[in-house]
């Protein structure tokens, strides 16, 4: 059995948003706005008739996904794979704050490179753990369904990418999704990659493409 669609979803705004704070694998909750963001989000995902919900165990994630759980009745798979890039020493700060203290290695991460010198994580490992998740939970779904992970931004990118069959590491194509947006992958086309990128960054939609009842 194989979900044809993958939801990728990005859960919505916590105070480190608001901040600009870098969360990474810190355990941040939603905030007021962002409760209401990941309400409004699931009212539209649930027309999509979801067969099963997997989500980061993060509590931002979670609550995220437990938002569309209260409308399908369907119960939440918790899997720390989900979870957001660690970024290490710079967890928690403003991302002023990391230009001003670490400025060589803070242009370095902003042209694409990888820093696991400050204890982050690098885009290919978060890119391996996210996609391996991705289909065991597109697997484990009924034929034809549709499959909804609830995410992080960064991971999403960097697993978004390996299932596409790009290079996480060199290839930047896709920026980061607004807080509680997401992305839909399709399945089971008969070329590669076994994925194909039909929407991103959705949400902001009212019955347009990415919300079509595919089950």
């Amino acid at each position: 059995m194989t979900a044809r669609h993958l939801v990728i979803w990005r859960h919505g705004q916590t105070e480190y948003n608001l901040q600009g704070r870098i969360q990474g694998a810190a355990d941040v909750p939603l905030d007021q706005v962002g409760l209401g963001q990941a309400a409004d989000a699931a009212a539209r995902l649930a027309l999509l008739r979801p067969a099963a919900i997997w989500s980061s165990d993060l509590a931002r994630a979670a609550a995220t996904a437990a938002a569309l759980a209260s409308l399908t009745d369907l119960e939440v798979v918790a899997d720390a794979r989900l979870r957001e890039r660690e970024f290490g020493q710079w967890e928690g700060l403003a991302v002023a704050e990391v230009a001003a203290g670490w400025p060589v290695l803070h242009q370095r991460w902003r042209a694409g490179e990888d820093l696991p010198e400050i204890g982050m994580e690098t885009r290919d490992h978060a890119a391996a753990r996210f996609a391996a998740c991705a289909l065991e939970a597109a697997v484990g779904a009924p034929d034809g369904s549709t499959a909804v992970l609830a995410t992080h931004g960064g991971v999403a990118v960097c697993g978004i990418t390996r299932l596409l069959e790009l290079d996480p590491v060199h290839w930047l194509g896709l920026r980061v999704m607004r807080n509680a947006h997401w992305a839909v992958l399709e399945g089971g086309g008969r070329r590669p990659p076994a994925w194909r990128l039909t929407g991103y960054d959705l949400g902001d939609l009212s019955g347009r493409a990415g919300l079509t009842p595919w089950a």
